[in-house]
């Protein structure tokens, strides 16, 4: 309703007919000025119902901090990790005792695949299985008592959950490996004192899993009874040896051989020197039996004594034989021969007796030369067939001597060959008796770096604190939610621009209540 004499200047409406331009103008301002009273309405709202708010909020948060008390008391799982780091190191396991004679070679390191070994023991099933059966499993896993598996029995059951929280790695820092040969084992459980027994009972575990993959005590006995199988061997060779040389009484075969070649290179050249004699007595008796043939047998002249040389002969002949007697047999063939021109001497004295015609000197001197060549010669060629035997004698026993000393050379290398094997096998033995020691004495090439202690924190923290703050944030939202609702599930409007938007029209007048 409007006035055409006096407008009012505080309302909306013109007092005379105005424009709708200035009607349109006039409207927007009031939805400028609700536009930027909007934070004053939502002050306003809550401090409307203030008193819902904080009840709700304080109902709300009661709840909240009741249930996360109630989370963590009964339902949250603290998780504990122990932790063992063990040093892993190229030690004498990984020279396994060699139980053949042939030349090792040095084994080359191969950490990772060392590591890997390792690994693999500590994973296997056989060492879980022994820490389940020490601890028992519902010490390990008290949940099993309350809830079994179904299907399985406790140690099958236990043996998946202790796979699912065990971890066998090489050490890391980071996203890297911080260490070529450190392995850490870690537990994963609900108890830290239970965590870390399960790890320490693994390690110990796994040290004697270890002595009892590297001990071999066969390789002990093996070794032993070959190398007292050689010992036998050797001492039989030795004695065949021994017997051999007690057999043949030859001290050194080398001078034996010296000696022997000696021999036969004096006898060689006696040969060829008996050799050229009888060529040259053969070559006088010719000549001299020419030159007699030529002569006449008697002369007038008697001055000469045709026996005294036969009588010298004779003398000179036995007084050979004599020495030849005592220097050979009486079957030696020089003894014969001398024999024989003893008795052609005689025979020819005995003739010279019987006919005392006178002879012609130059005729007997022919005849003496020709009989003193044909002794000669009948000498030389007993020498050279004595000689010649002796050679043939002295070859076989050179012959002889070489099969002995390869017969000699063959024990020796027996000896040699038994006495190798025994010493090789003594030193295996010898390494491996020093293995089984030190695996006795469990000096093995594993270290504990560290062994699993009590951990004090969980890896995953008790959540109190945080579902507290989540429970009041919560609490605070779900109020001031609330309270947002019920404003506007009110039928008043107490907002010009609540009423255009519920309207969808336009606010022209706007008057404040007075309290």
């Amino acid at each position: 309703m409007t006035r055409q004499d006096s407008p009012n200047q505080n309302s909306l409406v013109p007092s005379d007919s105005a424009s709708h331009a200035v009607l349109l103008e006039r409207m927007l301002l009031v939805r400028e000025s609700g536009a930027k009273n909007n934070l004053r309405d939502y002050l306003s709202i809550i401090f409307r119902h203030k008193t819902n708010i904080i009840v709700t909020f304080l109902l709300l948060s009661a709840i909240g901090c009741a249930t996360a008390v109630a989370y963590k008391e009964w339902f949250f799982d603290p998780r504990f990790e122990a932790r063992s780091s063990l040093l892993v190191k190229f030690g004498w396991e990984n020279f396994s005792p060699d139980l053949s004679l042939e030349k090792r070679q040095t084994p080359s390191v191969n950490q990772a695949e060392i590591l890997g070994s390792e690994i693999r023991i500590l994973e296997s099933r056989e060492l879980k299985e022994r820490v389940i059966n020490s601890l028992k499993p519902d010490y390990i896993f008290p949940q099993l008592a309350k809830t079994p598996y179904q299907g399985l029995s406790n140690n099958e059951a236990a043996l998946v959950l202790f796979e699912k929280q065990l971890s066998v790695n090489p050490a890391r820092r980071g996203n890297s490996v911080a260490s070529a040969n450190v392995i850490d084992v870690v537990f994963n459980g609900s108890d830290p004192d239970r965590a870390a027994a399960v790890v320490n009972h693994l390690v110990n575990y796994y040290i004697d899993k270890r002595s009892e993959i590297y001990r071999d005590p066969k390789s002990v006995l093996f070794l032993e009874k070959k190398a007292d199988e050689y010992r036998q061997k050797l001492a039989e060779s030795e004695d065949k040896l021994k017997a051999f040389h007690d057999e043949t009484k030859i001290i050194s075969f080398d001078e034996q051989r010296s000696i022997l070649l000696k021999q036969r290179a004096d006898l060689d050249a006696a040969l060829y020197n008996a050799a050229g004699g009888i060529k040259e007595a053969q070559e006088k008796i010719t000549e001299l039996d020419k030159q007699l043939s030529g002569l006449p047998k008697t002369t007038i002249s008697q001055n000469s004594d045709p026996t005294r040389d036969a009588q010298m002969r004779l003398l000179n002949l036995e007084l050979q034989e004599k020495e030849l007697v005592l220097k050979y047999k009486e079957d030696t063939p020089l003894v014969v021969n001398v024999r024989e021109q003893i008795a052609m001497v005689k025979k020819y004295l005995e003739k010279k007796t019987e006919n005392m015609a006178p002879v012609d000197p130059l005729y007997q001197d022919v005849q003496k030369q020709i009989l003193a060549n044909k002794a000669e010669l009948s000498a030389l060629k007993v020498r050279y067939t004595d000689a010649e035997k002796q050679l043939v004698e002295l070859n076989a026993e050179i012959q002889s001597l070489e099969g002995l000393e390869s017969k000699n050379k063959e024990l020796g290398r027996e000896v040699s060959a038994n006495e190798e094997k025994y010493h090789g096998y003594r030193q295996r033995l010898e390494e491996a008796k020093l293995y089984d020691e030190l695996d006795r004495q469990k000096m093995t090439s594993v270290s504990v770096l560290e062994p699993a202690e009590v951990p004090i924190v969980s890896v995953n923290p008790r959540p109190l604190a945080s579902l507290i703050a989540i429970a009041l944030a919560a609490a605070l939202g779900a109020s001031l939610g609330i309270a947002f609702v019920r404003e506007i599930c009110r039928q008043v409007m107490s907002t010009a621009m609540e009423a255009e938007k519920r309207l969808d029209l336009p606010v022209l007048v706007t008057i404040p209540i007075k309290q």
